[in-house]
């Protein structure tokens, strides 16, 4: 038994077996994915000041050209940044010459393998930089090489900082990795849409009212993580292609736990914060003409937390075994209990188990992205600024029926027009 399981009666190997045949259909096992140690945080080159400023907080090796200057300069705020709040962490960074030019589209034009990786050794040769773990050149490993910026670092006083998103339309190929593409009608589209609405949440005042808060020029530190007020700019991330996943990242309001983004201020006003319960359940239903009943993760012997991220589980994984085992890694527990659980769910929701273990997870991330979009340009449209957390909203309390009415007709809108997709 596990922590998870609440007076659940022991069940035999040959009663799983028998509820497994009773709803799954077998399903081809897909080629293994390799999977390498985590990855550490990526270089940032994000982050602008005032150079002059900067000089005087840190000596920096002599560079060559201005744009050598631009890099090391850019690569060292990311070093203090990250010495003064992930201390833990070690940067990555590529020094292979072709991921530069595949992923150039996501960067400032200056920041060229020529240009990044000559000031990176400069850096480390001067001591700013340390413990440098250099991957094999020509090996593909997956892992890219890393360093830990000097602990002293983390003394010194940055000037203001401005985070400038760069690319808002980015797409990812199925393993995870950025790549180029040629722009379409809908990255034309949605890149426009992204620079009003960014335009509107930089003029606007987002705050976060918390006493405990310990804040600086550029971050405010709270109850064990910090975030960063300067990155309001949203962008949009798919995977796979363009009808998969297509979420919203970047507001630094998305890195507030839950019970600190009821503290969120926007232009002095308290906010409010709806959300889509239960989305791609509910979407799921939508797509097979049923109605959802009752609550889509409450099963009878679980945790209903537990529950919600096996089903999770289920609609991103490809075929039952990897489903199982994944389940089991993400809780912690054996593979027999991580079966029952399936099974379980199985048996709560036999209107929608087809789309169990499809991979259809990244499909309905697109789904509720779009949703979120129709949201974003509505309430812009109204004058009213919206915080978006992948399924929820944030707004000042005055507009919290504006944005419930909005949400709910969107929501009717799209879900309908999934369906004819399926």
């Amino acid at each position: 038994m596990t922590r998870w399981l609440v007076d659940t009666p022991a069940k035999s190997k040959h009663d799983l077996a028998q509820r497994r045949q009773q709803f799954w259909k077998p399903r081809a096992i897909g080629d293994e994915v390799w999977q390498g140690r985590d990855r550490d945080r990526a270089l940032r080159l994000s982050w602008r000041c005032n150079e002059y400023e900067f000089a005087k907080c840190l000596d920096l090796p002599l560079a060559g050209s201005a744009k050598n200057v631009r890099a090391m300069i850019s690569v060292a705020v990311d070093a203090v940044h990250t010495a003064l709040h992930f201390p833990e962490l070690r940067v990555s960074c590529s020094r292979r010459n072709g991921w530069w030019q595949e992923t150039r589209r996501y960067r400032d034009p200056d920041f060229t393998y020529y240009n990044v990786v000559p000031a990176i050794d400069a850096l480390l040769e001067a001591g700013i930089l340390v413990d440098y773990d250099l991957q094999p050149a020509g090996r593909s490993t997956g892992v890219q090489s890393s360093y830990r910026p000097a602990p002293w670092l983390a003394e010194i006083i940055l000037p203001e900082l401005r985070y400038e998103v760069g690319e808002v339309i980015r797409l990812r190929d199925a393993e995870g990795r950025l790549i180029d593409y040629r722009d379409n009608d809908k990255t034309r589209r949605d890149r426009a849409m992204l620079a009003k609405i960014n335009r509107s949440l930089a003029e606007a005042a987002i705050d976060l009212d918390v006493p405990a808060a310990v804040r600086d020029a550029n971050a405010i530190r709270l109850d064990g993580y910090s975030v960063f007020p300067g990155m309001t700019s949203l962008y949009r991330v798919y995977k796979g292609g363009w009808d998969r996943g297509g979420r919203f990242y970047g507001g630094w309001w998305q890195s507030c736990r839950k019970t600190h983004r009821q503290h969120l201020t926007i232009d002095g006003h308290r906010t409010i914060e709806l959300d889509y319960q239960q989305i791609h359940p509910r979407l799921l239903y939508g797509i097979a003409g049923r109605h959802l009943e009752g609550d889509a993760y409450t099963i009878p012997g679980w945790d209903r937390g537990v529950v919600k991220k096996a089903f999770n589980t289920l609609l991103n994984t490809q075929d039952f075994k990897e489903a199982r085992g994944a389940i089991a890694k993400n809780l912690g527990t054996d593979r027999d209990t991580a079966e029952w659980l399936m099974l379980d769910i199985t048996m709560r929701h036999p209107d929608i188990k087809s789309y169990f273990h499809s991979g259809i997870g990244m499909t309905l991330q697109n789904i509720d992205s779009e949703i979120c979009r129709q949201v974003l340009v509505e309430m812009y449209r109204k004058g009213i600024v919206a915080l978006p957390v992948h399924d929820s909203f944030v707004v000042a309390e005055e507009h919290e029926d504006t944005l419930s009415q909005v949400m709910q007709t969107t929501f009717d809108a799209v879900a309908k027009t999934a369906k004819k997709l399926f």
